[in-house]
């Protein structure tokens, strides 16, 4: 069986980096908002898990904590799409590895 040719492999990885360009570098927001969304939701739950709240409920304690409910919705729903960007990028990453 022959080798790709040149030509075919220098196609190949301008296709994937071209794919990398287009459609993971525009949903890196995606991994930044998964992460600040885990970070937002841990730093909330240790904060209402530890610390005392008799002196009753401020409007910025309430807010803090409609944040970290939405923190904590979000979670499960970012991790399908990080995880798939993460297996997407790094088959993309090994595509151009083996083409250069």
């Amino acid at each position: 069986m022959q080798k790709p040719s040149e030509s075919w492999q220098k196609l190949q990885r301008a296709t994937a980096e071209r794919a990398y360009r287009t459609v993971i570098e525009p949903l890196k927001l995606i991994d930044v908002t998964f992460f600040a969304a885990c970070i937002l939701y841990l730093i909330g739950f240790f904060q209402l898990q530890f610390f005392d709240y008799r002196d009753g409920v401020t409007w910025l304690m309430g807010a803090q904590i409609l944040l970290v409910a939405i923190a904590g919705l979000l979670v499960p729903i970012l991790i399908g799409s990080f995880v798939t960007i993460h297996l997407t990028m790094r088959r993309l990453e090994s595509s151009l590895l083996q083409s250069g």
